[in-house]
């Protein structure tokens, strides 16, 4: 990161190891008490503000974000105990030296913001330049929404973790939305999938960026389909900040995104066969990705993924085998096997290393058995279901994703952490393909 590299090089600080930030003049249960009370007036606002729609209950609200907060805790804590403080921690150490900067040279503090360092630093084109922006408007957005936190939680990790989740928690919310509005029968097992999943809560909950790229493309999907579907021109406004949010956080979804969304739109717009028209469209995109190879062989879309493979590789830590890409088809073709069994496989029970890899490879078998489930239980009108546009959507999104991330990552760590939004929308898909009644009818009979 740009910005840390900045903050390094003029010595503000060493980087942390387990900062433990409780006071001890107050004592660690105050800062429990903190916390739970920040937690309450968080909820109660999060009612104020749904309670129109009233898509949840004040008691599903409170547990759902009660639940993200407790996992980001425990997110923090791990990394804090076990890793390091690894880039979580890192953010919340540099908060505190914002916050001085926010009191003491409070122009210095918004000037940062602006671009003009970016490009000064990058030197070289304006390609540089934006990218080296893109990456510190990441780190800073972090650290200043941290920094203005800590001005309530007294500079404490756990309850900035209130804090930044009252911001996670619409992502899980807008997304909530997007698939009762689909599908109201679906509600409850939607309710457990998106909310109380705890692998995908526990890594989307954390002070990273990843929760902010679900807040990102949930409300641009969001106001997507308003605009799609129910014509609301000021929809066009909103979908802004969430475009220019993934382009910040993850640019690379941003561009996996625009056949996904073109796809949807021709199907409503021009009322066009749902299936027929995304074959159409990622067929004619993967002519136009390899093609751009024969355009400019020096920059083209197959050497940019395999580039940013190559700046993956050089980094270490445990890692999965993985091929280095060239930029041809032939390339993209060997390695493709190994792209898939990076996400959907592995790690396996039998060569997971640690707590979090055993974490990951249970998620992994239990995201099989909802798939199998939806397969032997299917919905009556799963086939209605699986030509939905919306659903076409989500399963060609979380498809190419899979597949970019297993082609340039080769850490499992980061693997599971990059996978979870694509991750949760198949499982939503196969929430809605599942015939749950005839499970509840089931459970009541073995009961009986």
């Amino acid at each position: 990161m740009f910005r840390v590299a900045r903050y390094r090089l003029q010595g503000f600080g060493q980087k942390p190891g387990y900062p433990c930030n409780l006071k001890p003049e107050t004592g660690p249960f105050m800062y429990i008490i903190a916390l739970l009370f920040y937690s309450c007036i968080f909820i109660y606002i999060l009612h104020r503000l749904t309670r129109k729609k009233a898509l949840l209950s004040v008691s599903e609200l409170s547990l759902a974000f009660g639940f993200k907060v407790a996992l980001g805790c425990l997110y923090g804590y791990i990394y804090g105990r076990y890793y390091n403080g690894d880039d979580t921690w890192n953010y919340h150490f540099y908060s505190l030296q914002d916050l001085h900067k926010l009191k003491h040279n409070t122009l210095f503090y918004f000037t940062e913001l602006l671009p003009g360092e970016s490009f000064t630093w990058a030197g070289g084109s304006f390609f540089h330049g934006f990218s080296a922006y893109l990456h510190t408007l990441e780190f800073d957005t972090i650290v200043k929404t941290l920094s203005i936190a800590d001005i309530f939680s007294g500079g404490n990790y756990y309850i900035n973790v209130v804090f930044f989740n009252f911001i996670l928690f619409w992502g899980h919310y807008w997304l909530f939305c997007l698939f009762v509005k689909e599908f109201p029968g679906k509600r409850k097992p939607l309710l457990l999938v998106i909310f109380f999943f705890p692998p995908l809560v526990f890594w989307l909950s954390g002070i990273r960026s990843d929760g902010l790229v679900l807040f990102s493309v949930a409300l641009l999907l969001l106001h997507f389909r308003r605009w799609l579907y129910e014509h609301k021109k000021w929809s066009v406004l909103y979908m802004v900040p969430g475009m220019l949010g993934i382009l910040i956080y993850r640019s690379q979804i941003l561009l996996l995104l625009i056949p996904a969304l073109l796809a949807w739109l021709v199907c409503v717009k021009f009322n066009r066969k749902p299936v027929a028209t995304f074959l159409w469209v990622y067929a004619i995109g993967g002519l136009l990705f390899f093609a751009s190879a024969w355009v400019s062989p020096a920059q083209n879309l197959p050497g940019v993924i395999a580039d940013r493979q190559q700046s993956f590789l050089k980094l270490h830590g445990t890692r999965f085998q993985l091929d280095s890409l060239k930029p041809s088809v032939t390339s993209f073709a060997r390695v493709l096997p190994q792209a898939l069994s990076h996400t959907f496989v592995r790690p396996t029970l039998w060569e997971a290393k640690g707590a979090l890899q055993l974490m990951t490879a249970v998620e992994i078998i239990v995201c099989w058995l909802l798939v199998l489930l939806a397969i032997i239980k299917r919905d009556i009108h799963v086939r209605q279901t699986l030509q939905k546009p919306f659903i076409l959507f989500c399963l060609a999104i979380s498809f190419t994703l899979y597949i970019f991330i297993g082609y340039v990552i080769p850490f499992p760590g980061a693997i599971v952490r990059y996978k979870a939004i694509p991750e949760l929308l198949l499982l939503a898909v196969a929430v809605v393909c599942t015939d749950w009644r005839a499970q509840n009818q089931i459970s009541k009979k073995v009961y009986i």
